[in-house]
């Protein structure tokens, strides 16, 4: 019998025997006795299973069973179905193409297994193609770019980062743009590549588009050649960059391997960098070389950011120079990006080629023609353009200088470095550095009034009086160790350093007959009287009364007053002045606000008139209109009440009442001042609601007003303006002790004035100072501490100057460079936000109101004030603690 079992499976060769005795069975296959395995096992009926049966279990199977009554047995042949497996593919077949873009195949076979006993044959096609590149046709350029990128960046490896760039041609625009990226660059670097576009400079130098008579890089190298580039930034970091281009694989792809190694600046780790576009020159200097040079200038946080670059490329050239001597290559569209979760940079970069004019045959500026290529010309040698030594450069030259000397930003030049000025000396910190021609020494620091010794070691006294250009005393100068001290003439009394002339007039040196005449350094007592004044026959000075013995100058209707040593000019009531001996103006009251008239007002020579409209009569204020009245019959046979003619206002501003019929006149001049007529008496004036003839506060009293002050003000002479009172002086108010009477107006306060600790209070209230002998140092704490105090009325508007700070010298110069800071302003009143400023003028601090100062209150202002020198330096600085009291009233 014969049994058909599909590869993998498991199958049963049924055996079944049965006999007496029982028989002994045995299996064989192809007549060899069968070996059992864990795949192959007899059952219990003598059946024999397979499991995972393959094509090596193929055969013809023998079941024998044999006892003591004989020998049975049955045959099986056992097939295996297998289906067909190809083989492996054979190698690619030749490229359809002799350059540029073809087709190659390759095949595989199916017999890996053959199909047998009805298997299934092989799936899927047993030819495969792709397309291949076998090299560039003649005039084409790489389009693809793919390498390797390694090196290390301010002393931080990266690893090894993959390099892919593609190529794209705009034959309109006669450019091509490259589109690159790096991968696997870490963070730490990532950010600080952004502006090396140069690394990509042999990517778009050899792929560049090429027109007419212009040679790209892959034209000269075949693209194999050795570049070496060097990046300056002008902050003095250098980067180098080698490349090294393998040539095009099978499919046109152009290899090359990039190692970088140098510093960039870190800032471009955290700014935000723009790159600009820029021009890169390349020059034939010899077969197989060429030199290329540009200057770059990017953006790095809305600053310029310079870096010069120059490359040395090097490959096989040919016997005769190709394409022209100087070359352009133009970058434009230039951006960079870095991704941080990706880890890859990527640049895009678009690239035009142009041979500039009059350079197919000659060399540029620094080179010189060499037969048919440019050798670099020796500057060095012919000009001697240095100072001190000269280095000859591909193109050009540089300068150096020795030790201790710089190279000039304007010229060739060396000039000395300032070693102290720009902190580069090692000087002790209780040392003064002194800058000399190409080094510097160390001294001892000395404080004010001491200097250096003569070997430096030590300090000694320094006499101002003998050793200062000009005197610092303005008349008499002595020496003390470490300071002097001024002396004035007899005369004169001693301010700062200066020497002011005392004004003996002051103090009432002369008889109560003669007058004082202030001289330099004295004064003088002479027999005469001021002008306006007369010697009277007892030798003492009265006064001239122009006004009686008509010497003034008082004209036309002016009215001349006399007083003590002089007169005036005045104009009657109604008129103005313009000056003595000038005719007065009349003043037209009718154009006042607001109207003197209730109805209708007409101006007259030194007045004015009201009037009413009909049917009404003008009251006895000369100003109202009111209407007619009927009663009894009167003496000008009506019984109307006789009409009161339009009023005229006097001269004196009191209208003359008169009646139109009737012999009596009663007017207001009738009455003593402060009362006026009303129905024929005398009645009192409130001068208070007519004219508020107070600044304060008015009350009205029989026949007159009094004005009244608020407290803490007294009265003026003129018993109309208040005046505060100055508690502090008139009430010799003691303060206790680290206090000053601070007089505010309406009241006073006595304000705390402590020293701080290290300071000593100074003979002037109010003065602190901080003693400084010697190694006193640059910008420590200032040296003098002043309390001022400020009262100032309301009403002041915003922007208005209260208060001028100045700054002196211990001579008593002016400081031009001080400026003035508020370093604290607290308000206890109810103002919000800051209610004073400070603005800088020529050595001054003008404090300023930067609101209107409309409520009471106090402020608290600390300034400080801190004097340069040319060089920069703190040299003087000094603290202002400045009490603004600000009153209730405009006054």
């Amino acid at each position: 019998m014969s049994q058909t079992v599909i590869q993998g499976s498991s199958t049963i060769l049924d055996c079944p025997i049965h006999g007496d005795p029982s028989p002994v069975l045995q299996w064989l296959r192809d007549g060899n006795a069968l070996l059992r395995s864990h795949r192959i096992q007899a059952l219990l009926n003598g059946s024999l299973v397979i499991y995972s049966v393959n094509a090596a279990d193929e055969g013809e199977y023998q079941c024998l069973a044999e006892n003591e009554a004989g020998t049975a047995e049955r045959t099986i042949a056992l097939k295996v179905q297998i289906n067909g497996g190809y083989s492996n593919w054979e190698e690619w077949g030749p490229c359809s193409s002799t350059c540029g873009q073809g087709f190659q195949e390759r095949i595989r076979v199916c017999d890996n297994p053959k199909p047998a006993n009805g298997g299934r044959s092989c799936n899927g096609p047993s030819i495969d193609s792709r397309k291949c590149h076998v090299g560039l046709c003649p005039g084409e350029t790489p389009r693809k770019t793919r390498g390797s990128l390694i090196g290390m960046v301010n002393e931080r490896e990266f690893g090894i980062s993959s390099l892919e760039a593609n190529i794209t041609d705009g034959e309109e625009e006669g450019s091509n743009t490259l589109q690159a990226r790096l991968d696997n660059i870490p963070p730490s670097v990532g950010p600080l590549m952004r502006v090396l576009v140069s690394v990509f400079a042999p990517i778009y130098w050899t792929t560049v588009l090429q027109r007419g008579a212009d040679r790209n890089g892959y034209s000269f190298t075949h693209g194999h050649f050795r570049q070496e580039s060097q990046l300056e930034f002008d902050t003095g970091e250098i980067l180098r960059v080698t490349h090294v281009a393998r040539g095009l694989d099978s499919e046109g792809v152009l290899l090359l391997d990039i190692v970088i190694n140098g510093f960039v600046p870190p800032s471009l780790s955290s700014s935000h960098v723009s790159l600009q576009g820029f021009n890169e020159s390349y020059l034939q200097t010899g077969q197989g070389q060429l030199y290329s040079w540009s200057s770059q200038t990017h953006q790095r946080g809305g600053t310029p950011m310079v870096l010069r670059c120059n490359h040395t490329i090097i490959y096989e050239g040919q016997e005769e120079r190709q394409g022209p001597l100087l070359q352009l290559l133009q970058l434009s569209e230039l951006n960079s990006v870095y991704n941080m979760f990706t880890l890859s940079l990527e640049f895009h970069i678009t690239a035009s080629l142009h041979t500039p004019d009059d350079y197919e045959e000659s060399c540029p500026k620094g080179f010189t023609l060499d037969q048919t290529y440019c050798a670099d010309e020796d500057e060095c040698a012919l000009q001697s353009p240095c100072s001190h030594s000269c280095n000859n450069i591909m193109g050009g030259f540089s300068c150096s200088c020795p030790s201790g000397f710089t190279i000039s930003t304007e010229s060739t030049t060396c000039q000395d470095t300032d070693e102290c000025l720009l902190g580069l000396h090692m000087c002790h910190y209780n040392q003064q550095c002194v800058n000399t021609a190409g080094a510097y020494r160390c001294q001892a620091k000395c404080g004010a009034g001491f200097k250096p010794s003569a070997t430096g070691s030590g300090c000694e006294d320094v006499d101002e009086c003998l050793e200062s250009a000009i005197s610092p005393c303005h008349h008499q100068c002595l020496n003390s160790l470490g300071s002097f001290r001024c002396i004035c003439h007899p005369g004169y009394q001693l301010s700062g350093h200066r020497c002011i002339d005392i004004n003996e007039c002051m103090r009432n040196v002369c008889p109560a007959n003669k007058e004082c005449r202030n001289t330099d350094g004295g004064y003088q007592c002479f027999d005469s009287c001021p002008a306006g004044m007369t010697k009277a026959e007892n030798g003492a000075c009265v006064d001239i009364d122009e006004c009686h013995d008509g010497s003034h100058m008082c004209r036309y209707t002016q009215i001349c007053q006399n007083t003590v040593g002089g007169y005036g000019c005045v104009c009657p009531r109604g008129y103005r002045s313009q000056g003595i001996g000038f005719p007065c103006l009349d003043i037209d009251e009718c154009q006042q606000t607001p109207n003197p008239c209730a109805h209708q007002c007409r101006n007259v020579p030194g007045s004015f008139r009201c009037l009413c409209p009909p049917g009404t009569v003008l009251l006895g204020d000369g100003r109202s209109c009111a209407g007619l009245e009927r009663g009894q019959t009167f003496s000008n046979g009506t019984r109307v009440r006789a009409r009161l003619r339009p009023q005229l206002v006097s001269s004196l501003g009191r209208p003359i009442l008169s009646r139109s019929q009737g012999a009596s006149r009663i007017t207001r001049q009738s009455c003593p001042i402060g009362y006026t007529s009303r129905d024929g008496a005398c009645v009192d004036v409130d001068e208070c609601q007519l004219r508020r003839p107070c600044q304060h506060e008015c009350r009205n009293t029989v026949g007159s007003f009094h004005c009244l002050c608020p407290p803490g003000y007294q009265l003026l002479s003129n018993g109309k303006n208040c005046k505060d009172i100055d508690e502090c002086v008139q009430q010799g108010v003691q303060c206790g002790h680290n206090q000053m009477c601070f007089n505010t107006r309406g009241g006073y306060q006595c304000m705390d004035t402590p020293c701080p600790a290290s300071y000593q209070r100074g003979g002037s209230p109010g003065t602190c100072y901080r003693a400084c002998y010697r190694d006193c140092p640059a910008g420590g704490s200032p040296l003098l501490l002043q309390y001022k105090l400020l009262t100032l009325p309301s009403g002041i508007p915003a922007h208005h100057n209260v208060v001028r700070l100045s700054a002196f010298s211990e001579s008593g110069v002016l400081q031009e460079r001080t400026s003035f800071t508020i370093l604290e302003q607290e308000s206890e009143s109810g103002m919000l936000g800051r209610v004073f400023g400070i603005r800088d003028e020529a050595g001054r601090g003008i404090i300023l109101t930067l609101q209107a100062l409309d409520r009471p209150g106090l402020v608290r202002l600390k300034v400080q004030a801190t004097t340069l020198s040319q060089q920069g330096r703190i040299t003087y600085q000094s603290i202002f603690i400045i009490y603004i009291s600000i009153s209730a009233y405009p006054y």
